[in-house]
């Protein structure tokens, strides 16, 4: 005679939701536990696991918090459009369930992904509305972090004024021994470089140092000392500004975080372009051009494709020189920066210059001056186009 074994309900819903639970909770630990970067298969692990926590509203206190834990380390990593619609999707949920300081802060790791992407109009959009929703919460130091990113985005855009009123704000924002003090006077170093005070720029990210050594983060300061290399580079401190950036690369290389490694060793590329040793440069920029492309950096990638222009210029390159060229033209259009744009039509008309083909660098030039005309851009700058300008129309031939 057969057997036969009582058939009993189970209520699937229940015991998927049990498991997404368990699978969040120990994804949030794991990453909390843990330093650094998680490994690809954790990652992947949670990503999938947030997948479907996104949709169980009844959970979202322990979904906030993987997306919380794994926000940084997701942008650190360099992940972009693949992560932005977590964000986005935690974004919404915390919306609909009201819960405002979750929201300001998905919003502002949304922003940063945005502004890494040169997405300058949406990241404002996200970090403005960041501030406003720390604001709300009286979350004066997380309503900082938000202006100091609006901060840098308005320098992005050469709109130095408001940067610079955005960076005073943070600074009454914050607590005299906050560290993020220092992402300030990074912004104002910024600022400083921009209007070419090497001096200032060195000063502050000098201080910036001095906030960021006695404590652990290693990142923020590995930026500082970039910027510092930046700064030496202009005042002609070469052995200085090589030992600044070679410590940022270490201190990139150990946190893993390759993007701004990247960012690194072009600036580093920099310094042997200036100091007339470009091929070293070009193989800096080489090996930084395919991670920029990768996370789609539109700024980063105009700014190395201008450099590695300009090395193959000194080395000859003529073909690859203005191929490069072009394509940084084309990207900062598409990102409405005209003075970037001006600079890089200079540095065509001196390459076609350096070929003898004295009629189409005067295009470039008179393209160049064109846009600065209408553009706050430094005089002298100007006159320094329009004086290689005026001598090949010296040099020409006269017509019979």
């Amino acid at each position: 005679m057969s057997q036969e074994t009582a058939s009993l309900p189970t209520d699937y819903s229940d015991l998927f939701r049990s498991h997404i639970v368990r699978s969040v909770a120990r994804s949030a630990s794991r990453l909390e536990a843990g330093e650094g970067l998680p490994a690809a298969d954790e990652r992947n692990q949670a990503l999938h696991t947030l997948s479907y926590a996104l949709d169980l509203e009844e959970i979202w206190p322990e979904t906030r918090a993987l997306l919380l834990a794994l926000a940084p380390r997701m942008e650190q990593a360099g992940h972009r459009d693949d992560w932005i619609p977590y964000l986005s999707q935690g974004v919404q949920q915390s919306h609909r369930l009201d819960d405002i300081s979750a929201e300001a802060a998905l919003r502002w790791h949304l922003g940063v992904i945005l502004e890494l992407q040169s997405r300058f109009a949406d990241a404002r959009e996200q970090l403005e509305l960041s501030a406003a929703q720390f604001a709300a919460c009286a979350d004066n130091r997380n309503q900082a972090r938000a202006l100091n990113r609006l901060a840098l985005i308005a320098r992005l855009q050469r709109q130095p004024v408001e940067a610079s009123s955005l960076v005073d704000h943070t600074l009454e924002l914050l607590e005299p021994e906050d560290t993020e003090r220092a992402y300030c006077y990074i912004i104002k170093g910024a600022l400083a470089l921009d209007a070419r005070t090497w001096e200032d720029a060195a000063t502050c990210f000098n201080t910036s140092i001095a906030i960021l050594r006695p404590g652990d983060q290693r990142r923020m300061l590995a930026w500082s000392l970039s910027n510092l290399g930046a700064a030496l580079r202009q005042k002609g401190d070469t052995a200085q500004a090589i030992a600044c950036y070679e410590e940022a690369i270490a201190i990139f290389l150990e946190v893993e975080d390759p993007v701004h490694l990247a960012s690194a060793r072009m600036n580093l590329g920099n310094v042997y372009l200036k100091a007339g040793d470009p091929q070293r440069a070009l193989e800096y920029y080489r090996a930084a051009e395919p991670v920029f492309r990768q996370v789609q950096e539109t700024l980063r990638l105009a700014s190395i494709y201008l450099n590695i222009g300009m090395a193959c210029r000194e080395l000859g390159m003529w073909v690859e020189s203005e191929r490069s060229m072009k394509t940084s033209i084309d990207l900062f259009a598409q990102l409405e920066l005209p003075e970037d744009v001006a600079n890089v039509r200079e540095e065509m008309g001196r390459t076609y210059r350096a070929q003898g083909q004295t009629g189409e660098a005067a295009q470039q030039f008179e393209k160049a001056l064109a846009i600065l005309r209408d553009t706050p851009a430094d005089p002298a700058w100007i006159r320094s186009i329009e004086t290689q300008l005026s001598e090949i129309r010296a040099a020409a031939p006269a017509d019979n």
